[in-house]
């Protein structure tokens, strides 16, 4: 069974999250911000995070970064209510001016989520 990783300290939305991906089936595991989320990711691995761009400490897209410095094999998807400060910060990213990160803006619809979820645990073609 797939585990999805949910990083978002707003408790709201991470529980709205956390909801949907369980009745689908999915194992989940949730944080409040990033640290808590490194710790679950080092004890229990995961195969998709749905990570919250704004959150004190250590922003998401840092954790991004340590995510997969972690798990490299992990499938990170970004999630922002802010879309134009996201620019901002990775304007000169060229993964994601490329669109190779996936970022969903919020309020993120059900059925996108759980698309970019299915999108991510797809099995690579090489």
């Amino acid at each position: 069974m797939a585990r999805i990783l949910i990083v978002e300290d707003n408790a709201l939305v991470r529980e709205s999250f956390v909801h949907l991906i369980r009745q689908r089936g999915y194992d989940v595991l949730e944080a409040s911000d990033s640290e808590q989320a490194l710790a679950r990711l080092r004890h229990a691995p995961c195969d998709v995070a749905i990570v919250d761009v704004m959150m004190p400490t250590m922003g998401g897209l840092e954790l991004r970064q340590a995510l997969l410095d972690t798990a490299p094999a992990i499938y990170v998807i970004l999630v922002t209510g802010q879309p134009e400060n996201l620019e901002i910060l990775v304007e000169e990213d060229v993964d994601f001016q490329a669109g190779k990160i996936p970022v969903l803006h919020k309020p993120v619809h059900p059925v996108q989520l759980l698309a970019e979820i299915e999108k991510g645990l797809a099995p690579t073609t090489s």
